[in-house]
């Protein structure tokens, strides 16, 4: 039963992320004449930080099929069930100029978007997109953005309003200056560290799944991950004879994503082999 609630939970994840995705569509201003001209005291932002201008532009510069994502990745906490994935978007050079991590922090915790903006592998500014709840029915939407110059934080700013829809009309206010780290973001991305994938066990359902996830035997507080299995091959053959043998084994896998506008979304599996 556990199984099958980490691909439910996982498909629930998938559903957040496109109703984000919806959200944000649905709130963007209509481009128009009276929405070329920003405010003076935006133009003066903009003006005392030139990198608050480049995420401007690198958001005007994003091709959403110019894109690497990775797995869905789940964990157990003590706030419940704790979900992140990161979507990188890539320049011309198939360098990324801005990463963004989808976060549940758990039950009534937090949840929305960050994202890292990038020069030349360098940070350039950072900004944060959550709900956070105010009760078990209400949340406050909130935004956070930190501007960087030659890679250290020159300001931050944050802003709360009722809804989405009301941020843009509330003024910003300083506070102290916050660095955020690329790690997180970049160990998720490159399957390293604590998502770096291992052979868990299988799940069968009407579909079958490798659940994958940290080698911490005899213990629930992993992250985890699901890919959907659409072929069988000679290796997926082998794995499901031998669950017990190759459990907690490293292993390297591709995937491709599948579904999404308001569907469940899956990552499919491509490819598969042990890592030495």
């Amino acid at each position: 039963m556990k199984k099958i609630t980490a691909i439910l939970s996982v498909l629930l994840f998938g559903l957040f992320l496109n109703s984000c995705d919806q959200k944000e569509k649905k709130s963007s201003p209509k481009v128009g004449k009276e929405n070329i001209q920003e405010t003076t005291e935006t133009n003066s932002f903009l003006g005392e930080y030139p990198n608050a201008r480049k995420m401007k532009e690198i958001d005007a510069r994003i091709d959403p099929s110019n894109r690497v994502e990775s797995l869905y990745w789940e964990k157990q906490t003590k706030y419940g069930s704790q979900f992140t994935q990161v979507t990188a978007y890539l320049n011309e050079d198939r360098l990324p100029m801005k990463i963004t991590e989808f976060f549940i922090d758990g039950n009534f915790q937090p949840q929305g978007k960050r994202h890292y903006y990038l020069e030349n592998n360098k940070m350039i500014g950072f900004l944060e997109q959550a709900d956070k709840w105010i009760d078990s029915l209400n949340t406050n939407y909130s935004e956070k953005r930190t501007i960087y110059n030659d890679s250290e934080p020159v300001i931050t700013q944050i802003r709360y309003a009722d809804t989405y829809e009301a941020i843009s009309d509330v003024k910003w206010k300083n506070i102290r200056q916050e660095h955020h780290s690329l790690e997180k973001v970049n160990n998720i991305l490159s399957g390293t560290a604590e998502f770096e994938p291992h052979f868990i066990s299988v799940i069968k359902a009407d579909q079958l799944f490798l659940l994958l996830g940290e080698a911490k035997p005899n213990t629930e507080e992993r992250y985890t991950t699901a890919v959907r299995v659409d072929e069988m091959t000679p290796f997926i053959e082998d794995l499901l004879n031998n669950l017990e043998k190759y459990k907690f084994r490293p292993i390297n896998i591709s995937f491709e994503v599948v579904g999404g506008n308001n569907a469940p979304e899956y990552r499919v599996l491509t490819d598969i082999d042990w890592k030495e």
